[in-house]
């Protein structure tokens, strides 16, 4: 639901007929509320709760787990009678008894009494062995809690908790206000020339209240409670040199014993307290304007009137943005279930400075084939400043021929730019999760088909049955791999970089449809350059019948073409300027660039080894080429003007775009390639937007009568790839090329066995009606109840598949380590971005 006033004043005075004065004022304010789905503590938000056999299991520990028959009977026995199973832990201490921990139910103890056992050590401290807590290989398991250590344990768990009716859903409150004021003088000189001068002030503001978020730190903390938190009373600032001096006292009933185990139970209101993380973020936004104009008769010319009009404009814009301290990059002892960090912007801004002219001249009139041709010519010099200054020029240039009263052509030529947005200049790091960006996935990886990775440089310790090792990515070289792997060895440490090669199995090849990257702006960058072709013609046939008189048909083609274009650097490129930019011989020459910018915007897990979020930026690298027409037809046709009695008449719309091409190449790099996305979901590039179809169309079909009216709207769409499946074209294309004798390199893939997508079609069914000053309108969005269709669902390789014969001798071709099963693209239109074009809800 929505509510929203506005106020609009104005005012308005003439001192004489050359010279009058007006204002303007208008303010207005919205509140939206919105219902989300619930906080799921699910997929890295996990708690880790400490599991002891000896009172946390209601099963004897002492049991053999790997005997799925006594498994079984010691399950079906503890439920039937759990107080005189023989199977009973005597040891055993359930929820709500005193000195109870983390009881689990039966099920679940049989599950965590298999796994092997070990002991508690003391996050931060060093083992024995010199390793430290939590190193792998050492049957030792990390905890917080002094009490554990040395305990006999099987190791912590991590409940994923997907709350259903135990948690109130997430819920938004957004008050946008906003307002403007505007004066002005429009004065003229002389018989033929006007003037218009104004300033104007505007100003809009931003607050969003989120409810039913969860704080990851406090949830932590209370399910490692003992019973889950039940009838804990934990103190704030109990661990400073002051404990607990002005800090708050929490208290939970319930605890989460009976939320996990018995049914999603409700919390008791105090432990929802507890947990609970109300967001409250704050954006600003102001912009400043000056502008002076001038326009008028230049000369009378055979053809026409020769026009003119210049002027010079000042605009001033700056923005702020306050997250919430829980949800903000600044904290680093806390965040939210499920929401990535976001920084701060503080007082960013743009100025600029333009001056422009522009020329309508009249060529040709009332002459034979030349009704009217006329030219609009125009330019503009921009000066913007952003803590540096850079200039920038636009022009362009426009003709229009009408050959006829029923047939005009147009088209001309026209170079833009567009100068960086306060996002792009000052945004501070913002983690978000997007699709798209890798093709080579993990470069550090021995399966690696980055020509910049590590690919090749060792065996896989973890060798599945037909299985082949690793070999060197196409496009890379020996001393290039063991170089990459020395500089990720480096960002590891020695532990991490230990398990990542000789322990775990090493990571596949092959993009990575999700990645987590943190976005930062760009100060440096410039201007980005467009240029514009364009051809096209307007047509009204002179038919005498009313059937056919009431068509016009348009019909332009185009081409853009931006260079400089403005865009978030891909994750395989800033995985490239650590492990590619810079080849390395030795441990201390890979430590050093392991310490440099590049690198520390990949960073790596010093437990694991694997990858952590990306920092990205803004660069000026990308280019943009696209090329298509924009077809529209209109027919009207009154019943009564062909003698029918029919009341009233049937109208059609249609437009329609077709694409002829449209290819992004996103840096310089030679593994970065261009990509024709036509026909795909694609681009999936950062300000670019997706759904590259090789057509759409969206006609409607009407018939009115006096104040009513009834709409049969139809879109449709052709089947489509998703935009991996392109990007993988692009690099299939280019080794063919480069096979050739073209080009470039050579560069791995993994085949993919996407199935493409069906056409879409859906219909909207639509009337309105006026009543002297009033309409009503309604309808029926997708009459049909169409459903999206699936997309990027694959047929797997299933087994029995000759993997070896997959890639069929193809340049860089990488067959596949596995039989997979295939997937059923069920929720692509979702998954993949496709919402805007398939409807996800049904008829409604």
């Amino acid at each position: 639901p929505q509510q929203r006033y506005s106020v609009f004043s104005t005012a308005h005075y003439d001192f004489n007929d050359n010279l009058s004065v007006y204002a303007r004022a208008t303010m207005a304010q919205s509140d939206t509320q919105t219902v989300l789905f619930g906080t799921n503590a699910i997929f890295g938000w996990e708690g880790l709760v400490p599991y002891v056999p000896a009172t946390d299991s209601p099963l004897d520990p002492s049991l053999d787990y790997t005997n799925q028959a006594t498994v079984a009977a010691a399950i079906a026995s503890y439920k039937a009678n759990p107080l005189t199973s023989p199977y009973r832990n005597p040891g055993f201490i359930g929820t709500g008894l005193p000195g109870a921990q983390h009881p689990v139910p039966v099920e679940l103890a049989a599950l965590l009494n298999s796994r092997p056992v070990g002991t508690y050590c003391i996050t931060g401290s060093t083992l024995p062995s010199g390793q430290p807590c939590g190193g792998f290989g050492t049957g030792t398991y990390p905890n917080p809690n002094p009490q554990l250590a040395g305990v006999t344990t099987t190791g912590d768990w991590l409940p994923g908790w997907s709350p259903d009716s135990s948690l109130p859903p997430r819920s938004t409150v957004n008050t946008n206000t906003q307002y403007q004021v505007e004066t002005g003088l429009n004065f003229k000189l002389g018989p033929t020339w006007t003037g218009e001068f104004y300033v104007s002030h505007g100003q809009s503001t931003a607050y969003s209240d989120a409810a039913g978020n969860l704080s990851l730190q406090r949830y932590r903390d209370l399910i490692a409670q003992p019973d889950y938190g039940r009838g804990a009373t934990l103190q704030a600032n109990s661990n400073g040199a002051s404990p607990g001096f002005g800090g708050a006292i929490v208290s939970c009933t319930s605890g989460f014993y009976a939320t996990f185990f018995e049914g999603d139970a409700p919390l008791s209101q105090d432990c929802f307290d507890a947990v609970n993380a109300e967001l409250q973020t704050r954006a600003l936004n102001k912009q400043d304007v000056a502008e002076l104009n001038f326009q008028g008769l230049l000369a009378n010319m055979r053809a026409g009137e020769l026009r003119g009009a210049f002027g010079y404009q000042h605009r001033y814009n700056a923005a702020s943005f306050v997250p919430d301290i829980l949800q903000s990059t600044s904290s680093f002892t806390d965040q939210v279930i499920g929401v990535y960090p976001t920084g701060y912007l503080n007082d960013a801004s743009i100025k600029n400075d333009d001056v422009y002219w522009e020329l309508r001249v009249p060529l040709l009139a009332n002459k034979k084939g030349f009704r009217r041709l006329s030219l609009d010519l125009g330019g503009r010099r921009s000066r913007t400043s952003y803590g540096k200054k850079q200039t920038n020029d636009t022009y362009k240039s426009l003709f229009t021929w009408e050959i006829n009263d029923w047939f005009r052509l147009r088209g001309g030529y026209n170079r833009a730019t567009r100068a960086p947005n306060l996002g792009e200049l000052f945004l501070s790091p913002q983690e978000i999760f997007t699709l798209g960006g890798n093709n080579y996935g993990d470069p550090c990886g021995l399966r690696s088909t980055a020509p910049f990775g590590a690919g090749g440089t060792g065996p896989d310790p973890v060798l599945t049955a037909g299985e082949q090792e690793p070999t060197l990515a196409a496009g890379q070289t020996l001393a290039g791999a063991q170089s990459a792997r020395m500089i990720c060895e480096a960002l590891m440490g020695a532990t991490a970089a230990n398990y990542f090669y000789n322990v775990a199995n090493a990571p596949a090849g092959g993009g990575s449809a999700f990645n987590w990257i943190y976005q930062v702006g760009n100060q440096n960058l410039k201007s980005e350059i467009g240029d514009t072709w364009t051809f096209g013609f307007v047509m009204t046939p002179p038919f005498q019948k009313p059937l056919l008189s009431g068509i016009t048909l348009t019909l332009d083609a185009y081409r853009i073409k931006l260079t400089d274009a403005i865009m978030l650097q891909s994750v395989d490129y800033a995985n490239y300027l650590c492990f590619g930019a810079v080849q390395v011989t030795t441990p201390a020459e890979a430590l050093a660039q392991a310490q440099t910018a590049a690198c520390q915007n990949v960073p790596r897990n010093q437990a694991l080894g694997g990858p952590l979020t990306t920092t990205v930026s803004y660069t000026n690298q990308a280019k943009i080429d696209t090329q298509g027409a924009d077809v529209a037809l209109h027919w009207r046709l009154n019943f009564a003007d062909v003698g029918s009695k029919i009341k009233g008449g049937l109208g059609f719309d249609m437009q329609a775009n077709i694409l002829d091409y449209y290819k992004t190449k996103q840096s310089p790099a030679n593994f970065d390639v261009q990509t024709n996305w036509k026909g795909s979901l694609g681009p999936n590039l950062e300000g670019t937007n997706g759904g590259a179809f090789d057509y759409r169309l969206f006609s409607t079909l009407s018939y009115f009568r006096n104040a009513w009216s009834v709409n049969l709207r139809w879109q449709g769409i052709p089947s489509v790839w998703t935009a991996n499946y392109a990007s993988q074209q692009a690099i299939i294309q280019n080794n063919a090329r480069v096979a050739a004798g073209g080009s470039g390199i050579t560069l791995s893939y993994v085949p993919t066995t996407e199935i493409k997508t069906k056409s879409y079609r859906v219909f909207d069914l639509s009337f309105s009606y006026n009543i002297n000053k009033i309409s009503i309108r309604g309808g029926v969005d997708n009459v049909f109840d169409t459903s999206p269709v699936n997309i990027g669902s694959t047929t797997g390789y299933p087994i029995g598949t000759n993997l070896a014969g997959v890639c069929g001798g193809a340049p860089g071709c990488v067959q596949p380590n596995a039989f997979s099963l295939p997937t059923t693209g069920e929720y692509g239109a979702l998954a993949t971005g496709g919402a805007g074009y398939y409807d996800t809800l049904g008829r409604r």
